[in-house]
């Protein structure tokens, strides 16, 4: 979302239209690290990306946490919400088989490159996009 987040949270990502990606190796990396910069993860989902630049995103592939709850302090979101992101992506991640994914694009036809591009906010990031206005969880 916001292009200037910590190079320490980007290590093994790319930026492409002011969204970042990272090598699916290099995810879980970012997940652990952002907590301590005070960053939380709105989730994410994985993206084909190929040589000439194009890229495909199967949207139903996605990691998210469940919603912040009234009152929950933010260093508590900050960390279960990557935690929740990294369960999820972690189970996807090893089960799920990318090139049949892929083939449901018809006009997929070359060999991609795996990234999952993800959301990383701040507390007042997440208070600008109006997500303050959480439910408890139950």
């Amino acid at each position: 979302m916001d292009d200037a987040i910590p190079a320490e949270l980007t290590e093994g990502a790319i930026l492409r239209d002011r969204e970042y990606a990272w090598e699916v190796s290099a995810f879980p990396i970012a997940l652990q690290r952002a907590p301590n910069l005070g960053y939380a993860c709105l989730g994410g989902q994985f993206w084909f990306l190929l040589q000439d630049g194009s890229l495909y995103e199967p949207f139903w592939l996605e990691a998210k946490p469940a919603d912040r709850d009234a009152g929950e302090p933010w260093s508590e979101y900050a960390h279960r919400s990557c935690a929740e992101v990294l369960a999820r992506f972690a189970a996807l991640a090893g089960t799920t088989d990318f090139d049949r994914e892929a083939g449901r694009f018809r006009s997929l036809e070359s060999s991609f490159r795996l990234m999952f591009n993800a959301y990383f906010v701040t507390e007042q990031q997440f208070l600008a996009l109006g997500l303050e206005d959480a439910k408890p969880r139950g």
